[in-house]
């Protein structure tokens, strides 16, 4: 009896500073790493696939054909048509705007540059792209035009982030006017990466930066840079908010399906001034739905920037998701956890207490590996397992003589 109260107390004492330490985050480095091991042996889980994909996600990409480019003010499309193709997009209220070329005509701005830039203070978010292009050597430091404190970093970066391509230098960024209205991200020709797909990191110097493709899904999933993680390297991937998780390759970059459908819109029926009779039924029905729209030039091909950052959205959006056990739950594992200990020192004699304190730690790590694979369901197993780990020295200490 007098050793079942002191285990309870210590359980007790033991699970209230878990806690506490668990919410203060003293054991995620742990934590973090087996995640990673369990999400590299699901990898299979976020592939793409190799049908024709039904996309869930919301995305909608509003192109700007080059076949039509005599219907525009200019050809790459003038302030104007921006400005008309913005305008009407307001009705929609999408959640985030993603213009992953650079908008970018001359100096001083053009007419009506400003009233384009007005036209995005409605959209919650918008990223604009600023191009740019590798480097072919790490050692030469990458021009960056003065936007140092303009970009965003990764604060979490794990793994090696030697193997994320470098940046060399910074093109054209967007109108001044433009920029004033968004975030800016870094946006890389697809000629110059590798084909189907898109960079979703480069490193500068010591840092780490997103491109528009991880602007556009850390705004959307409303993940903070200061709590994303991104891990480079093998096994790479993003982890964000609410279980999202982005499956990267070594070098950082997403691949994209080519097959992955997307609704499009053509910009030409949002430039009319009679809205209602310019878009069809499902194009109104597509915009309703897109809290995510990518707008852009397209030239029909498959490696069109707009083109490919909308189907990479829509595909890495539409993935599983991690499902992290609520608080209650995982209260629930601790107290059978809890339990186990008790068993360990009550019933087991003490010289059989380590090799079964082993096995109950085992199986619980067994358990995690188990449910994560069959359903992608996430506990952290640090305080269950200490849990035990004490319960067992206690048993051999103090448990049953025979």
């Amino acid at each position: 009896m007098i050793r079942a109260l002191i285990l309870v107390l210590l359980l007790t004492s033991l699970g209230w500073w878990l806690d506490r330490e668990h919410h203060a985050g003293r054991f995620q480095e742990v934590d973090e790493v087996f995640l990673d091991f369990l999400v590299a042996n699901a990898r299979d889980r976020f592939a793409p696939a190799d049908d024709h994909a039904v996309a869930a996600a919301p995305v909608v990409l509003v192109k700007m054909r080059a076949a039509d480019k005599a219907e525009y003010a200019g050809w790459p499309p003038r302030p104007l048509d921006w400005q008309m193709v913005l305008k009407s997009l307001h009705a929609y209220e999408p959640a985030v705007v993603v213009i992953p070329e650079t908008l970018f005509w001359s100096r001083p701005s053009p007419e009506f540059a400003n009233e384009a830039a007005q036209a995005l203070n409605p959209f919650p978010s918008t990223v604009l792209g600023v191009e740019a292009k590798l480097a072919a050597s790490r050692e030469t430091p990458a021009f960056m035009g003065g936007l140092e404190d303009s970009l965003p970093r990764f604060q979490k970066v794990r793994g090696d982030s030697g193997a994320v391509p470098a940046l060399g230098a910074l093109i054209a960024a967007p109108d001044d006017l433009m920029r004033r209205q968004a975030e800016l991200g870094i946006s890389v020709p697809t000629d110059a990466a590798e084909a189907g797909k898109v960079l979703y990191a480069v490193s500068e110097s010591d840092r780490v930066l997103p491109t528009v493709l991880a602007q556009a899904v850390t705004r959307f999933t409303r993940t903070p840079y200061a709590t994303q993680r991104l891990l480079l390297g093998p096994g790479a991937g993003a982890y964000l908010s609410n279980g999202a998780f982005v499956p990267l390759s070594a070098a950082g970059a997403f691949t994209v399906n080519p097959k992955q459908p997307v609704p499009e819109v053509d910009a030409l029926n949002l430039m009319t001034s009679e809205l209602a009779e310019a878009l069809s039924p499902q194009d109104k029905a597509n915009l309703g739905s897109g809290k995510l729209i990518v707008i852009g030039t397209d030239d029909g091909s498959e490696n069109s920037m707009a083109r490919l950052h909308a189907q990479a959205l829509a595909q890495l959006l539409a993935l599983p998701r991690l499902r992290l056990l609520p608080d209650w739950a995982q209260w629930i594992i601790w107290g059978f956890a809890g339990l186990v200990g008790a068993w360990l020192v009550i019933c087991v004699p003490r010289g059989k207490a380590i090799v079964r304190g082993l096995l109950c730690i085992f199986g619980a790590l067994v358990v995690c590996f188990v449910a994560f694979q069959s359903s992608l369901i996430w506990c952290p197993p640090t305080v269950p397992a200490a849990l035990l780990a004490v319960s067992t020295l206690f048993a051999r200490v103090a448990g049953r003589v025979k």
